[in-house]
């Protein structure tokens, strides 16, 4: 328990609570840890969600399928990230999207009922976990916009440029290691590998980016801030 417990403290669902108050959530809430394998699908779309989960170890990806057998990676979760608070108070509580795990991977899972169902001895750290997921899901908002806001570029290399730019504002460095694998940012920009290879080439043959492996150095980022907009 313990082990599980310094590996979730810092999430932003357990904010304002002591190493007690987390372990009467997870106890209260009969929280369990889940192992997956590589490509495991953990739910499907459409499938009833009634319990969220916190990725412990290794990475999910949350995989929007087309009709015609295209996947498009619509986000990559990472240790600490959570995945099914979306639903918790929802009305519809069926997933938009198949959670499937990148490698092999470990997860916290809590049923969504402790958001809803005061335990006998009434704890005070119920509100606080409520205020909490308001929070995360108020901030679940802002990340869409941001996503939106990167697919709503009109050419492959807009969209490439408000991803790296995105990347160099949370980190606040011109070189950064790229989140997702090759395929895996492919799908998240709705465009072929080789695609988006030939177009990251492009741009360090043009001395914007220069690219190692998953390694971006950003070398003019005004030109990079000019293909954002």
């Amino acid at each position: 328990m313990e082990d599980i417990i310094n590996a979730v403290k810092h999430n932003k669902l357990f904010e304002n609570m002591d190493t007690e108050e987390i372990k009467m959530v997870l106890k209260c809430s009969k929280a369990v840890v889940s192992d997956f394998h590589d490509n495991q699908v953990i739910f499907e779309k459409d499938d009833e969600i009634k319990k969220m989960g916190i990725v412990i170890e290794g990475q999910l990806n949350l995989v929007s399928q087309k009709y015609n057998g295209t996947r498009v990676i619509v986000t990559t979760l990472e240790k600490n990230d959570l995945f099914g608070e979306a639903l918790a108070f929802s009305t519809l509580q069926e997933s938009p999207y198949d959670l499937v795990s990148s490698g092999d991977s470990k997860a916290l899972i809590i049923p969504h009922s402790i958001f809803f169902t005061m335990c006998r001895d009434a704890c005070d750290f119920h509100k606080t976990l409520i205020s909490n997921m308001l929070a995360i899901l108020s901030d679940k908002i802002v990340m869409l916009n941001k996503k939106m806001n990167i697919l709503n570029a009109e050419t492959l290399r807009g969209r490439i440029s408000v991803y790296l730019l995105s990347i160099h504002k949370k980190t606040k460095s011109l070189i950064f290691d790229m989140p997702m694998k090759r395929q895996e940012l492919a799908e998240f920009l709705n465009v072929k590998r080789p695609s988006l290879s030939r177009e990251l080439s492009n741009m360090q043959q043009e001395g914007i980016i220069e690219v190692y492996r998953s390694t971006v150095k950003i070398k003019n980022i005004e030109r990079l801030k000019e293909l954002a907009d």
